[in-house]
């Protein structure tokens, strides 16, 4: 029991850390007014390539192309 919980907990500490670090290179979300569609996207990066999750399609870095996939993978827009 005590190494099913040992390994549960590190499996949680793993994932946290790949969070932060993925969080911590995306830029924050981009401030806007107005309406905007309320739906989870991922934008990409032009120049690196690199995949961020965004609340809203006009929170994501102007110029970077929108996903309506995860991992930047269906439906790309650029905004």
């Amino acid at each position: 029991m005590l190494r099913k919980l040992s390994l549960a907990a590190a499996l949680v500490l793993v994932a946290a850390a790949t969070r932060t670090a993925a969080a911590s290179t995306c830029p924050p979300p981009r401030q806007y007014s107005g309406v905007c569609t309320q739906v989870i996207v991922w934008a990409q990066d032009p120049a690196t390539g690199m995949c961020c999750q965004y609340p809203t399609p006009c929170s994501a870095p102007a110029g970077w192309t929108i996903y309506y996939g995860p991992n930047c993978t269906s439906g790309g827009i650029e905004l």
